[in-house]
């Protein structure tokens, strides 16, 4: 009986743990959850998180929770331009005045994470962010 209430005690802690929205088990480093779990939380300015329902990224701008992929692909934070096709995402980031780094996603398994970097203009659209060569 003793045994039976412990293992039933480790699963719980077990099941608990996972469940977990954020800061949560990773996506390539991103905390995640479903949508309605991601907004009903109030962290922190520049938190990005990934919708499991939706299959997207959020960003917490201080105040709400802001997707960070439209149909269009917008530029939702300063320096920072997002970006879809049907494989991947990409993430253009400004790292210095002079650098810039481009991170490309799997769309099929976001821990598939592959970089680009260089010097001079940023990125800017989907054209020029797809004919980089990523490692």
């Amino acid at each position: 009986m003793k045994y039976n209430i412990l293992i039933l005690f480790i699963l719980f802690i077990i099941t608990s743990a996972s469940a977990q929205v954020l800061p949560g088990e990773p996506v390539s480093g991103y905390p995640k959850g479903t949508t309605a779990q991601i907004t009903a939380i109030t962290t922190i300015e520049s938190i990005i998180a990934y919708s499991t329902d939706e299959k997207l990224f959020y960003y917490y701008d201080g105040t709400k929770w802001v997707k960070l992929f439209s149909d269009n692909s917008k530029v939702i934070v300063d320096n920072e331009l997002f970006f879809e096709d049907t494989n991947y995402y990409y993430i253009s980031v400004r790292i210095n005045s002079s650098d810039w780094m481009v991170s490309r996603f799997s769309r099929t398994n976001l821990n598939d994470e592959t970089f680009a970097m260089g010097t001079g203009t940023q990125p800017n659209n989907l054209a020029t962010i797809t004919g980089l060569t990523f490692s």
